[in-house]
């Protein structure tokens, strides 16, 4: 029987009962299919506009007989139906339902991305999913999730290295990030790496490793397309049958959390470098509530 791990946060209205409700129409939707919720966790805003509030968080873990596509559609449905509005990134929502895995599948397309890309990065999904799941594997890093948790569990800054795929990207990388005020850094190392095997070389103790793509026609090829040899190197995207299982040398030991980008947006970039250098040591408490009254 698959299983699925969604995640549920909210920071808008009475997220309490928002979460409850949410909460109640995975049930409804679901049908007779097992669920079990991690504990309510509080967390503060990461990588978003200043003034949010805290977010409650928490992850359901669904065992079911649908695939991945028709999880997806439900959970989105169950986020309509409770007003969520997408309409500007890392904003503050009244509920963000997300899919974090679904058995050991690995979907990479526009429109779906399964093990979500940022979900070993984030303390706030990684701790509760521990309660509920805390034995399964994650398909990329082929960790446990408790693995990929207690590596977040460091006081240390967290270190990131980032492979750009031209040395044009580096440079604009490097030139944004300084105005930024986030380079030079001795927890950020920058480089060009020209071949998608060479994804983990930049720095290979680093806690998180990120890939910058160079999309030479962002308006007319998606992404996702054009960085599949990188993203099939990576692990997070499975063989096809014109694109196999890529060649190249093969890192002796894993190299853990890794975070495939498109160099279309620098600003972004950076944006997402901060934004996970947050998320990788974002503080989580009990929210000390409970899913029933």
């Amino acid at each position: 029987m698959p299983s699925s791990l969604i995640s549920l946060g909210a920071n808008l209205g009475n997220t309490l009962e928002t979460m409850r409700a949410a909460s109640r129409l995975l049930e409804e939707t679901f049908g007779a299919s097992e669920i079990r919720l991690s504990s309510i966790l509080k967390t503060p805003p990461v990588g978003g506009p200043s003034g949010q509030g805290d977010f409650l968080n928490a992850i359901a873990r669904i065992d079911h007989s649908l695939n991945v596509w028709e999880v997806w559609e439900r959970i989105k449905k169950i986020e309509t139906e409770l007003g969520r509005q997408r309409f500007r990134r890392w904003e503050s929502r009244r509920i963000d339902i997300d899919l974090i895995l679904h058995d050991q599948e690995l979907v990479w397309t526009p429109h779906l991305k399964v093990p979500h890309p940022r979900m070993s990065m984030r303390t706030f999904v990684m701790r509760p999913a521990c309660q509920v799941a805390g034995d399964w594997i994650d398909p990329v890093t082929q960790w446990s999730i408790q693995e990929l948790t207690e590596r977040l569990d460091s006081p240390s800054e967290p270190r990131i290295a980032v492979a750009c795929s031209t040395e044009s990207l580096q440079r604009q990388l490097q030139s944004t990030l300084e105005r930024q005020g986030l380079w030079p850094s001795s927890s950020i190392r920058v480089e060009t790496k020209k071949q998608p095997s060479a994804w983990w070389q930049v720095w290979s103790e680093a806690d998180l490793h990120i890939a910058c793509i160079d999309v030479p026609d962002p308006e007319n090829v998606q992404w996702e397309d054009y960085a599949l040899p990188w993203a099939l190197a990576m692990g997070i995207a499975k063989p096809t049958a014109t694109i196999g299982t890529p060649k190249g040398p093969v890192p002796k030991e894993k190299h853990g959390l890794r975070y495939l980008l498109p160099g279309s947006d620098i600003d972004w970039i950076c944006h997402e470098i901060q934004a996970a250098r947050l998320a990788l040591r974002c503080p989580v408490e009990d929210s000390g509530e409970s899913w029933t009254h």
